[in-house]
């Protein structure tokens, strides 16, 4: 073989063995960057489902504290119904005075009839007896908040010493509160009144038994922070 003919074999030989090892060098790099992406896929996937299981792990924990907390409110309420309820019938009010319990607390509504006499806000005796045995009840549950809302009918009052059925209502409110105050010594941080007039009936205002029924003063239990 001549020499000429020699050189350029030994030529092509190397131009071969260059692309070669540069294709094998970019193969190895694109095999690497594969590598790369799939080790982070499955990193940040296996951290995402981390995360999700936690969350509903912590949830699935937090469940039963909840629905426990509920249930005894729900319990401690019900069993403050079922005491004043004895205490009613023991008393034979059943038709003066009601018990209703609503979430997070209870109302006792008590008729003008056994509290007060038409257009005064002087307690009467025959309801101290009453008023004795929810002062006790109360004082049991010193965790709850006291409101006392005082209620007239729509027939217009003005008296020297009450104006209005604002007036009325308050003085009827501020009678029982001051009751519970100095007789029976609940303390006084627990309470706040309202006087509503004739603007919450429970009944309209058109007969004179429905009149009786809005003529009323409700004790509210109230466990703090919450409104009724």
């Amino acid at each position: 073989m001549s020499g000429s003919r020699r050189k350029t074999i030994v030529r092509s030989d190397s131009l071969i063995d260059s692309d070669s090892i540069w294709l094998i060098t970019l193969s190895d790099v694109m095999s690497l960057l594969l590598i790369f992406f799939m080790m982070y896929f499955l990193a940040t996937h296996h951290t995402a489902e981390e995360k999700k299981s936690q969350k509903h792990v912590s949830a699935s924990m937090a469940l039963p504290t909840d629905s426990l907390r509920s249930d005894v409110i729900n319990a401690t309420e019900g069993d403050i119904k079922k005491e004043l309820d004895s205490l009613i019938e023991d008393l034979d009010m059943v038709n003066e005075v009601s018990v209703q319990a609503v979430e997070r607390g209870i109302i006792i509504t008590m008729k003008e009839k056994i509290t007060f006499m038409p257009g005064e806000a002087e307690i009467l005796k025959s309801s101290e007896e009453l008023l004795d045995n929810i002062a006790r009840i109360l004082q049991q549950h010193a965790s709850y908040m006291i409101e006392i809302d005082g209620h007239t009918d729509n027939i217009p009052i003005n008296s020297r010493f009450y104006p209005s059925n604002w007036e009325l209502s308050v003085a009827r409110a501020t009678s029982v509160l001051k009751y519970l105050i100095n007789k029976k010594e609940i303390d006084p941080s627990r309470f706040f009144i309202k006087g509503n007039a004739d603007q919450r009936p429970i009944v309209p205002n058109d007969t004179p038994e429905h009149r009786a029924q809005n003529r009323r003063v409700e004790i509210r239990l109230k466990e703090t922070g919450s409104l009724l």
